[in-house]
């Protein structure tokens, strides 16, 4: 399976988001990763930043600013590609 761009949420009913975003870094590194929440938290967000992720977004998010995040992200894994 090729997995191009990793969309996640923090908070979820059966997994915690934080352990799932060290496990797709640890298992996907090379895979540019995007977190949504519905609870924003600017220590979290940039604690998350600074660790590598492509973006932290706010629920809800506007169709364009998801479009926008995700089309950012996969042009720069195309940019690592080479």
């Amino acid at each position: 399976m090729v997995v191009d761009v990793i969309l996640t949420d923090i908070r979820m009913p059966r997994i915690n988001g934080l352990e799932a975003i060290d496990y797709f870094q640890r298992e996907y590194s090379s895979v540019p990763l995007i977190v949504l929440t519905g609870y924003p938290d600017l220590p979290m967000a940039m604690g998350l930043l600074n660790r590598g992720i492509t973006d932290y977004l706010v629920k809800p998010v506007e169709h364009e600013k998801l479009i926008s995040a995700v089309a950012v992200a996969f042009a720069h894994l195309r940019f690592h590609w080479f």
